[in-house]
């Protein structure tokens, strides 16, 4: 049985069309809790917009909006909202645009990218090639056929910086959603081979099969100080 759920959801991985998959928008609205106490914090969103044009280049408009609440913000007070263009052809970040309030700091960046060539907020850098969005990963990782108990690593740009990640597939499991319990699995960056959640920004992410759609269920994200947890409460489409 397990095999046959790993065929499927291989299958589905393998089926999608990365050039159609983000034509239609989306929008998954979560609640955010403080894992180590199982607090909710606040309310997050995850969203496909209408594709645009960039630099000749035809793109998937990606945004990812956090919020705490009163209660959450005398815990952790977030604002964070994230605007990502990705290449609809190769998934690769073409423009950010990120404004960052966690406690008391604030940080917002401008980020275009082209030909290798990145410039944030003015100052230019270069970019590796095959270059990814660390939010965006979110939503396309599950285009990857990444193996149960194999990994991938991925060239990362976030704000003028360049960084690696390695990604494992941890495996099948049940997981518990508003629309009942689904089969799915949960990639994680690891070292070591080991899943750890280390450098800030560092996510979690486990997708459940919902309508033959993976879906992200679970999303585990380290912050500065702690982690917090989005449980998905309603997709709208």
């Amino acid at each position: 049985m397990k095999y046959f759920i790993i065929v499927l959801l291989s299958s589905l991985t393998l089926a999608s069309n990365p050039e159609g998959r983000f034509d239609s928008k989306v929008k998954y609205e979560y609640n955010v809790f403080l894992e180590v106490l199982n607090l909710k914090l606040g309310e997050a969103s995850l969203s496909i917009n209408n594709p645009d044009t960039i630099n000749d280049v035809n793109v998937y408009h990606l945004s990812f909006n956090v919020r705490t609440t009163r209660l959450g913000d005398t815990i952790y007070k977030i604002r964070n909202k994230i605007d990502v263009w990705i290449d609809q052809k190769s998934l690769n970040v073409v423009k950010q645009d990120k404004n960052i309030r966690e406690l008391r700091k604030k940080k917002s960046s401008k980020t275009i990218i082209k030909d290798q060539k990145g410039v944030t907020n003015g100052q230019e850098f270069i970019v590796v090639p095959n270059a990814f969005d660390p939010y965006s990963l979110i939503l396309i990782l599950s285009e990857f056929d990444i193996k149960e108990n194999e990994s991938k690593q991925f060239n990362i740009v976030d704000a003028g910086k360049n960084r690696i990640i390695e990604v494992k597939n941890l495996g099948i499991k049940k997981i518990k959603t508003p629309y009942g319990k689904h089969d799915g699995y949960t990639l994680s960056p690891v070292k070591n081979g080991q899943p750890v959640l280390k450098n800030k920004g560092d996510m979690e992410v486990t997708y459940a099969l919902i309508d033959n759609t993976l879906v992200p269920a679970e999303i585990l994200i380290k912050l500065s100080s702690g982690v917090i947890k989005l449980k998905l409460k309603k997709i709208r489409e």
